[in-house]
């Protein structure tokens, strides 16, 4: 395994950064606290962003994207008035952005599982 985290590491890591985003949108959608929930995602971004940097892959910019676009979602929707058409259906495309990007970002596929990346060549 080339990474530079042993493998539990990257579990822990991987954990981390789910609870964070998943705990960030439930907190948006149970409590409407925007403040916290925007926190909890910029920690797991950070997280991220290191954990992409130490062990050179790219792919996470592509989760990280789509669950950017499902924070916005996800407000607009939540501000709109999730009662309404507009806000439920942006609430739950906000949702499912959310939890395609979080899946793109933690899961490890393809050659990722072994320690390497095709999309940094």
């Amino acid at each position: 395994m080339t990474d530079s985290l042993p493998a539990p590491v990257g579990v822990m890591v991987r954990a981390l950064v789910a609870a964070c985003f998943v705990g960030g949108g439930v907190v948006a959608l149970l409590d409407q606290r925007f403040v916290l929930a925007g926190l909890a995602y910029l920690v797991g971004y950070t997280i991220l962003a290191a954990a992409a940097i130490i062990q050179g892959q790219r792919r996470r910019g592509a989760g990280l994207s789509l669950s950017g676009l499902g924070w916005v979602s996800l407000a607009l929707g939540v501000a709109a008035g999730d009662a309404t058409e507009t806000g439920l259906a942006l609430v739950v495309g906000g949702v499912v952005l959310l939890v395609v990007g979080t899946v793109v970002v933690v899961w490890p596929f393809g050659n990722e599982a072994t320690g390497t990346d095709e999309t940094t060549g």
